[in-house]
């Protein structure tokens, strides 16, 4: 195991929190209300396999202070408090760790769409990179409890940082509902926006909600269909991401039309995939993370639903009439 998994696992395993914020759905109507013909189910993670969403999201202010906690305890984590203070005496720690991550990263993004990028997206790991080397040079060093090179040490602050920042777990029946799928010969796939973290994320969740039965999320989802926006570069709504899904399924002789997209962004999401030719399900199982945008109304999913448990009896591998398709 890397030294970043062992540190993401023993993070994951002594403070998560017990349980996430109550649940309340969204009502927002679908096309049809069962799918046919189906080879292959592609995910969005957050919002839609992963509950990440805070009471305090829901408010700016509230949201931007939750935000400057979770700062505020990878600078105490990391003992990085003293040398942040040396480096720019006229704000608080918090302030100057929020203001160099959020800066190099609408650096990066600038960067990216002088290049003709569409919706450009960093490494995380790169950014937390830079950090530190910004505090080297003004006499850092790391603790001692925290092993590896400097590039393990970014990728350590950038885990421990969105462990704080973000709500921690999967939707409740999330690992049965990839199970009845994958049993019934459906493809599972991944298309998201995320950074190296979420797959970390993915396998201790489903091993939690799985209880042990999965050990890594590559044993429910197929590797080639995994399209993750870090290693592209750009993120969702880009239709790349889109394209590069369609050879992995081509190679599986599988089409478009035979394939679902499940989100719960009707902007990021639902319109990108119709746009690419997909089936699309809109999961409104937490209001709070169902983003609407200003299509609400004017882009309407093939399906929606709420909870997990029902997703699987929503979509069906048998075409219309056929064996099995009722």
């Amino acid at each position: 195991m890397s030294i970043v998994a062992e540190f993401a696992r023993q993070l994951h395993e002594k403070e998560s929190p017990d349980s996430l914020p109550p649940l309340e759905p969204a009502v927002y109507p679908g096309k049809t209300t069962k799918l046919f013909d189906i080879q292959a189910v592609i995910f969005d993670i957050y919002g839609t396999l992963v509950h990440y969403w805070k009471h305090s999201f829901a408010d700016g202010d509230l949201k931007s202070a939750s935000l400057l906690e979770a700062f505020g305890k990878t600078i105490d984590r990391f003992a990085m408090r003293d040398t942040l203070l040396k480096m720019n005496t006229e704000h608080d720690p918090e302030t100057t760790l929020k203001d160099l991550y959020h800066g190099l990263i609408a650096l990066n993004h600038q960067k990216a769409i002088k290049k003709g990028v569409l919706f450009p997206e960093v490494k995380i790991e790169e950014v937390w990179q830079v950090i530190v080397l910004m505090l080297r040079r003004n006499g850092y060093h790391k603790p001692g409890n925290i092993a590896g090179e400097d590039s393990d040490l970014a990728k350590c602050l950038a885990f421990f940082y969105n462990f704080h920042a973000l709500g921690r777990g999967l939707f409740p029946d999330v690992v049965d509902a990839l199970q009845k799928l994958k049993s019934m010969n459906i493809k599972l796939g991944i298309v998201s926006n995320a950074q190296f973290y979420s797959p970390l994320d993915l396998t201790l969740f489903i091993r939690d909600q799985s209880k042990d039965r999965y050990d890594d999320y590559l044993e429910l989802f197929s590797p080639d269909l995994c399209v993750f926006s870090f290693e592209e570069g750009m993120s969702k709504p880009n239709q790349r991401l889109f394209r590069k899904l369609y050879n992995a399924l081509y190679e599986l002789h599988i089409l478009p039309q035979q394939t679902v997209f499940v989100g719960n962004d009707l902007a990021a999401d639902i319109q990108a995939a119709q746009q690419a030719g997909m089936n699309a399900a809109l999961f409104t199982g937490n209001k709070h993370s169902t983003f609407m945008h200003e299509l609400c109304d004017r882009v309407i999913p093939d399906i929606t639903f709420d909870t997990w448990a029902d997703f699987p009896s929503l979509v069906s591998f048998h075409e219309s009439g056929g064996n099995g398709g009722i």
